[in-house]
């Protein structure tokens, strides 16, 4: 099994979620984060009024899928996150071991 972790834009998500939704994904999680990257002041001086803040808001998209759909959904997150700026964010496949459904407690791929 993987998880696919992505940081998006939150304009993006929409446009993802209806993605993975007629890739029949059965379930993501969705979570505003706050973060920087090369877009944000690196020297962390307030170069910006006070309404401004040198972090950049994202959403934090997760995914757990069997071997084979990983990298499909990958893909798919990243085409539909995407606008070719700067800061557009990253789509991470992490390995996962195990997995258990705590309703039914089955374990391994038959919960994804």
């Amino acid at each position: 099994m993987k998880m696919i972790v992505a940081y998006i834009r939150p304009v993006k998500q929409d446009e993802v979620v209806d993605r993975l939704r007629r890739m029949e994904v059965p379930g993501a999680s969705m979570h505003p984060v706050d973060g920087f990257g090369l877009e944000a002041d690196p020297s962390g001086d307030e170069s910006y009024g006070p309404q401004v803040t040198p972090y950049a808001e994202m959403v934090r998209v997760e995914v757990v899928c069997s071997d084979g759909r990983a990298e499909d959904w990958t893909q798919a997150i990243a085409e539909a996150a995407q606008t070719g700026r700067r800061g557009d964010g990253k789509v991470f496949v992490l390995p996962v071991t195990n997995a258990v459904d705590i309703r039914t407690l089955q374990t391994g791929d038959t919960v994804v």
